[in-house]
């Protein structure tokens, strides 16, 4: 009974965290691994709280007209194709050293992410279609993956390919994961790596937190945003070198 009240509380933070930055995976798959989960179970259970949680933020950035799909149906679908062969990838192979790199990727998004956003003048072209394609394929094979950090690779490349402040990135963000955890989740359900009892305690606290995440993120703007993205991913980076196991946490 601890533990699941544990994993509902954690899950209202990730849930919170994911929805206006990302990297809310990163606190809740320890958890799973501390209660005696292997890695790769951990990874599917956790995917079952991240699909009722981002159909929870979907629908409200809808409802507040921040979602508008139309423009992004391909890189969605491309994200979706990717994330398939990430998923499948994920049953049987894993790396021993993606932590390091991981947290190299956060220091650099958080870079890209800080700059200011600038509109394209009529002299800058608009990535062709095919590209953006081949540039959410990747993230989809990630996200399918790994998935820990994804929201922060979406948020990052959403920003330099399309023309979407934070806000709206992140309601497009949402959307996406939501698209292509529908398909992860029924691959690592059917096989057999879905614990379902803590996936669905999770998924309550991570629609809890994902309903506070997008009341707060078009009550209080763009600027409260960054400020929890930069949050996030450095603490995310901290516990991705190890700084958290040397100070003993």
């Amino acid at each position: 009974m601890i533990l699941l009240v544990g994993l509902f509380l954690v899950g209202i933070i990730a849930g919170f965290i994911n929805t206006l930055a990302g990297g809310g995976s990163a606190l809740v798959l320890p958890v799973l691994i501390l209660a005696g989960i292997d890695p790769l179970s951990a990874n599917a259970t956790n995917r079952v709280a991240i699909l009722l949680q981002n159909m929870t933020g979907t629908s409200r950035f809808h409802k507040h007209g921040i979602l508008e799909v139309g423009s992004i149906i391909h890189i969605t679908i491309a994200a979706i194709i990717g994330a398939i062969a990430g998923s499948i990838s994920a049953i049987n192979i894993s790396s021993a050293y993606y932590d390091k790199i991981l947290a190299v990727v956060f220091i650099i998004i958080l870079i890209l992410m800080l700059k200011p956003h600038k509109k394209r003048s009529s002299l800058t072209k608009k990535l062709p279609k095919w590209l953006e394609f081949i540039i959410f394929l990747i993230v989809g094979f990630y996200g399918g993956l790994i998935q820990v950090g994804v929201g922060f690779i979406l948020l990052a490349t959403l920003n330099l390919v399309e023309e979407f402040d934070l806000i709206k990135a992140n309601a497009v963000k949402v959307f996406m994961i939501m698209s292509y955890t529908i398909f992860s989740v029924i691959i690592f359900a059917y096989s057999g790596k879905v614990i379902w009892k803590y996936g669905l305690v999770l998924a309550a606290g991570n629609i809890i937190g994902a309903f506070i995440g997008v009341k707060a993120a078009i009550t209080r703007g763009e600027k409260f945003v960054k400020i929890i993205l930069t949050i996030a991913i450095l603490i995310a980076c901290l516990k991705l070198f190890g700084v958290f196991k040397l100070i003993g946490l």
